[in-house]
């Protein structure tokens, strides 16, 4: 029998969640590692686009640890937008300060402090976006919730847009939806891939 779709995309999803578990349990010493890496992609990234604003996110254990690459821009002055979640799947921005971060509305870490509206993420010049996946048409799948497709769809023209994902989360084919915004590329500790879709 077949699979459809929406059983393919629950299949990827659980297997990303068991495998970000175990990444979650590793020893500090090797979190701290693959953090740094991608950290050094990051990096690269930005100044190989000379990106003065960026959208990235908070991470979730065993998610691509961006608190390095956060650090960084916040020390070069890299603006760095932050996203939160609002009803109705919707997204607002925020940057991280002194004040730190509280949960938000589905208990992930969210900067305490002001809130920019979705319109803030058009000065962006780079976005770097969540992902349970992403395959090597650029074809993105996020967890079912549709904050980043709905807020990627806003922007016309849209900058570079880049999942930010482990390595073995590069997949082949990854089943897609007629909302689908293709990314650029993705980011892994392992280095940069660009894809032949997507905006950039």
């Amino acid at each position: 029998m077949t699979e459809s779709p929406a059983d393919e995309k629950r299949r990827i999803r659980a297997a990303v969640r068991r495998s970000r578990n175990a990444r979650a349990a590793q020893d500090a010493a090797h979190r701290e590692i693959d953090r740094d890496r991608l950290t050094a992609q990051l990096v690269a990234l930005v100044e190989d686009l000379d990106a003065r604003v960026v959208s990235c996110y908070l991470p979730t254990p065993g998610e691509p640890d961006t608190t390095g690459f956060i650090a960084w821009a916040r020390d070069h002055n890299v603006d760095v937008l932050l996203p939160v979640a609002l009803s109705e799947y919707r997204l607002a921005w925020a940057r991280l300060g002194d004040a730190g971060t509280a949960p938000g509305l589905h208990g992930l870490a969210e900067p305490i402090g002001p809130r920019l509206p979705a319109e803030a993420l058009a000065g962006a010049d780079l976005l770097l976006i969540p992902a349970s996946a992403v395959d090597v048409s650029g074809t993105r799948m996020g967890w079912g919730l549709g904050y980043f497709d709905r807020a990627l769809a806003t922007l016309a023209p849209r900058p570079p847009v880049f999942a930010v994902v482990h390595e073995n989360e590069i997949l082949p084919r990854v089943p897609s939806d007629a909302h689908d915004v293709p990314v650029t590329g993705a980011v892994t500790s392992a280095g940069i891939r660009r894809f032949p879709t997507g905006p950039g």
